[in-house]
């Protein structure tokens, strides 16, 4: 059995055996399967790719994903991109005949590649970097005039970003969000304290936020352009775990900002991953709810983490 079956079939065996075989076989054309979350991009995901570089310096890195998720993987630099629209978000293990009937469905043929991953496990295979590898996000500087289209924003850095909504409570056995009324409850107190105003980031607007402070660009931004807000619009982030929050903190370029993250389970995301941000000008608060429950966090103990930026 060829060792592409093998992976493809069971996931074994290891990733650096497969890895060390690969590069005695010279196979050095690798397509992997990312059906899961944008968090994971570059939580896992980089360590992925530069652990496949350790052993293969000129690897071909391609990746079949999610439409949405294409402008994360640009981030992550060097890798190719193969974006499927009708795909629709997974975080089991894709089947096999899936992943074959959309490579033919798009005209590619498997042996294009010379192994192929359906299933990458980055908590699993690569615990080892968890501490020690910093993730860098590659900015580019054409990304900082993604924001002009936006010209409700005005040109200062005095914005609040907040990330109201992780909208993937059905893939977690917790909760991630922080409620709605304690968000609705925080921008009335900014608005009635402060002159601050707020941006909000997300995917839909389900829960309506009706604050003359608050601009909500839910659902109308693409990734980059939603980063290039927070780079040169927020002097403040505030978010749960989630996508957002980690591809923000991993952003390889000098820009100051505070970023304050919400907690339930603490032992996820940026803190399991226990490395500073490679933006040496990112202050990074977390806040952790008693018993592990986001919801135990209160309006006040945000707003002094705000008053003390």
């Amino acid at each position: 059995m060829s060792i592409r079956k093998q992976i493809r079939k069971f996931f074994t065996p290891g990733l650096n055996k497969i890895l060390s075989t690969a590069a005695k076989r010279g196979d050095k054309r690798f397509l992997v399967v990312w059906n899961r979350g944008l968090g994971d991009i570059a939580l896992g995901l980089y360590a992925f790719v530069d652990r496949v570089r350790q052993y293969i310096p000129d690897a071909s890195i391609t990746f079949l994903t999610r439409s949405e998720l294409k402008d994360a993987f640009s981030l992550l630099g060097g890798v190719e991109v193969i974006a499927v629209p009708s795909l629709e978000r997974k975080d089991g293990t894709p089947d096999v005949p899936t992943t074959s009937n959309i490579l033919a469905g798009m005209g590619i043929n498997t042996e294009t590649f010379d192994i192929i991953l359906d299933k990458v496990d980055p908590k699993g295979e690569l615990k080892d970097c968890w501490g020690r590898l910093i993730p860098r996000l590659r900015w580019r500087g054409e990304y900082d005039s993604l924001l002009k289209k936006f010209t409700m924003i005005e040109a200062s850095r005095n914005y609040i970003g907040a990330h109201v909504s992780t909208e993937t409570e059905q893939f977690y056995g917790y909760r991630k969000d922080w409620p709605a009324d304690k968000w609705k409850k925080l921008f009335e107190k900014l608005s009635k304290e402060t002159d601050t105003k707020i941006i909000l980031f997300g995917i839909s607007k389900r829960e309506p936020f009706d604050f003359p402070t608050v601009t909500d660009l839910r659902g109308e931004t693409t990734l980059l352009e939603m980063l290039s807000i927070i780079k040169n619009r927020c002097g403040t982030l505030i978010a749960p775990d989630g996508g957002v929050l980690s591809i923000a903190y991993y952003l390889d370029v000098f820009f100051p900002i505070t970023v304050i993250s919400l907690w339930g389970e603490a032992n996820q995301g940026i803190m399991k991953q226990a490395v500073p941000s490679p933006n040496k000008a990112l202050i990074h608060i977390p806040i952790i709810g008693k018993d592990k429950d986001i919801s135990k966090i209160s309006v006040n103990e945000v707003l002094s983490k705000i008053k003390l930026n």
